[in-house]
């Protein structure tokens, strides 16, 4: 795949105006479909499966406390759909520290359960577990058992957050987090979703969330997506002069057409390049203030070279391959300039193959 992308970009020179194929990507809010909270205790028998309040970190004891939510993706994002982002949003409503506390998102590997307890009080001691909740020793009270205390999860957090004392969060937005997104609506089956934890070193830093249940701000995961034969955008390009470089798709990306790469507010009478990935990071990579790498830096394909006009337009022809539908392709365009880097680069240019 990566040789067909590379040798069927062509050259072309002039600026060209052409109609873009059905395009943009589509964001969607995916509710929590199941929510817990894993009490560390002896007994494993703590938990609160129907509670308003979902906890992490730790209580004055130094107990760990430790979230875990289920989002039913395919129940909400189309079949077949290129995930390119997914972002997580939460609600405090109330924390022992007056700092934001880092907290990150870990794929379980397992099911679980949420019953039907529900805390007394705050909620931060548990309620008794009920048939089929999550606690610290079990996935499903009172049988199943995790494999390892606490959840059995994915040691690499797929994501980060700044988990504020009080108030609404959202998550970073990471490769990762799109890839897990990508998987669980690929193959339902495997949709275990994720666990919240804090570094668990200092105690007295447990934090309520709002949970599915609440009458407050329900968890919320935000996902952004394209369909196959859609053209889209990310991100914004390098300031060049009053405007901003940019790079689109022009046609649309059926196996075996030929399809325009077009440029705009580049660096006038300057050469570029195209260079291209099968995936895409959605935070980037900050090159300099305002030009950002959006392409996974180890997987960057070089593509055609392109001169650009008196107004600093450009184009490069590109040959879509055939026999690979549903790929995502990517491409961000740099073009040489006189500033540190030496070059700038546009935002970045997707499209989803027919």
């Amino acid at each position: 795949m990566h040789s067909i992308l590379s040798s069927r970009c062509g050259l072309a020179f002039a600026a060209i105006t052409l109609t873009v194929s059905l395009s943009a990507q589509t964001t969607v809010n995916v509710s929590c479909a199941a929510d817990n909270t894993l009490y560390q205790t002896l007994t494993g028998d703590a938990s609160n499966g129907a509670g308003v309040g979902l906890f992490v970190g730790l209580n004055a004891f130094g107990s760990v406390r430790r979230a875990v939510l289920r989002f039913n993706v395919a129940a909400t994002v189309p079949a077949g759909a290129k995930i390119l982002s997914a972002q997580l949003t939460l609600n405090c409503v109330q924390s022992t520290v007056a700092l934001p506390l880092p907290i990150t998102g870990h794929r379980l590997t397992q099911s679980w359960g949420e019953g039907t307890s529900v805390a007394s009080g705050g909620g931060g001691g548990g309620g008794l577990a009920t048939t089929g909740d999550a606690t610290w020793l079990h996935r499903f009270w009172p049988g199943s058992l995790w494999t390892n205390l606490g959840g059995d999860f994915a040691a690499t957090p797929s994501f980060t957050a700044s988990m504020v004392p009080i108030g609404s969060f959202t998550s970073i937005r990471s490769e990762a987090a799109a890839a897990d997104v990508q998987s669980w609506l690929d193959t339902p089956a495997t949709n275990f979703g994720w666990l919240l934890k804090t570094d668990e070193l200092l105690a007295s830093t447990a934090h309520r969330i709002d949970s599915r249940e609440s009458a407050g701000q329900k968890p919320l995961l935000a996902v952004t997506y394209m369909l196959p034969g859609q053209n889209g955008t990310w991100g914004i390009g390098c300031p060049v002069g009053a405007g901003f470089f940019t790079t689109t798709w022009v046609g649309a990306p059926i196996g075996g057409a030929t399809v325009q790469i077009a440029k705009t507010a580049a660096t006038p009478l300057s050469i570029g390049a195209d260079f291209f990935t099968l995936a895409l990071d959605p935070l980037g990579t900050p090159l300099l203030p305002g030009c950002t790498l959006y392409l996974p830096f180890a997987q960057v394909i070089p593509g055609a070279a392109f001169l650009t006009n008196a107004v600093g337009a450009g184009s490069s022809p590109f040959v879509i391959p055939t026999g690979f539908p549903g790929y995502l392709i990517n491409c961000q365009a740099a073009v040489i300039e006189n500033n540190p880097l030496g070059f700038v680069i546009s935002n970045a240019a997707l499209t989803v193959l027919q």
